[in-house]
């Protein structure tokens, strides 16, 4: 392949450059002037067999001029011009055979500097491949240095997102057990007070028993007094007074078994009471426990309701067979004496 011009002048420059920076004159070097031009080897080569022809060339051109003796010999002799011009001609063929000895010693310095040339291109390039495979190396394991660390990074950000999702889940379910908990509270507080309410309901119901058995005891004092004044009367309600009697002990009767009825009833009240309070507090304890109590614990409070409506209606039954009893034993307006005093004696 030809050499191109612009490299061949860009040789040239780098080589006069060199040539004109030595101090002793010599030719520089085929390595010098390849890093000089930043040419390949076989181009400067090439280059400087003809950049060396040409400085001989501008040496030898020097020489071929006639010399001034000559021109003093023509001109004083033409005789000796034969003579002078066979001896110029010798002096031109040593010149060309120092020039042969010269090229061909050029070229061998050539053909060596190129050998040496070669020889420092190769180790630069085993010591450029032997950096590139360690550069090839040193990558490779930053690569796989990456890779781990892009994987480690992949855990940590997955480990990261997991422990952020079981915060989540967990902030999410303490929310839940504290609404739940505060439900709970709510409820228990609600049974609580239906509890309470029961229980100030079935007191209340007791002591209106209670009072109402005071009343009947009351009333049987005054029924009893009744009873004396009627005897008192004499024999002519004698009659009257043992019909009035044998009412009076059905009255009695009567009132003995109502009265019997009420402490049972006030007893009964009284262990419906303890068996409500125990009951409201294994009801709380169970709404504490858990969430399915809660429908037994109104179930429960429901029936202590009934319970107490019960007790109520049997109170209201018991007021009513009261007052039925209590106008059974006030006497008729034909019983009672006349304005003019005590009824006389019945005759034989």
């Amino acid at each position: 392949m030809a050499l191109s011009q612009d490299i061949k002048e860009r040789i040239f420059a780098a080589a006069d450059t060199l040539h004109a920076a030595s101090a002793t004159g010599e030719f520089p070097s085929v390595e010098a002037v390849r890093q000089e031009s930043r040419a390949g080897m076989n181009n400067v080569v090439e280059a400087m067999k003809e950049w060396r022809q040409n400085q001989r060339k501008q040496v030898q051109a020097v020489r071929e001029p006639l010399p001034v003796e000559l021109h003093g010999v023509v001109q004083s002799m033409g005789q000796s011009l034969w003579e002078t011009a066979q001896q110029l001609a010798n002096e031109s063929l040593d010149a060309a055979k120092v020039a042969f000895e010269t090229e061909k010693s050029d070229l061998i310095q050539l053909s060596a500097e190129q050998s040496e040339s070669y020889e420092k291109q190769a180790a630069e390039l085993e010591a450029a491949q032997a950096r590139i495979a360690e550069l090839e190396r040193q990558a490779t394991a930053a690569a796989a240095a990456a890779q781990a660390t892009a994987q480690e990074l992949e855990a940590t950000r997955s480990a990261r997102l997991a422990a952020e999702q079981a915060a989540a889940l967990a902030n999410q379910k303490a929310e839940e057990i504290e609404r739940r908990a505060a439900e709970l509270r709510a409820e228990l507080t609600h049974a609580h007070t239906e509890a309470e309410a029961a229980a100030t309901a079935a007191k209340a119901t007791a002591d209106s028993l209670r009072a109402d058995a005071d009343r009947l005891r009351t009333e049987r004092d005054k029924a009893q007094q009744r009873q004396e004044l009627a005897e008192a009367e004499g024999v002519k309600l004698a009659a009257s007074l043992a019909a009035a009697q044998s009412e009076t002990m059905k009255a009695q009767t009567a009132l003995a078994g109502l009265t019997a009825k009420a402490e049972a009833a006030e007893q009964a009240h009284a262990e419906q009471r303890k068996r409500a309070a125990e009951e409201v507090h294994r009801t709380a304890e169970r709404m504490t426990k858990a969430e399915g109590e809660r429908d037994k614990a109104r179930t429960e409070a429901a029936t202590a309701r009934e319970e107490a409506a019960a007790l109520r209606g049997q109170l209201e039954a018991t007021k009513t067979q009261n007052a039925g009893l209590l106008a059974a034993l006030k006497p008729s307006p034909a019983d009672k004496p006349g304005k003019g005093g005590k009824a006389s004696p019945a005759k034989d």
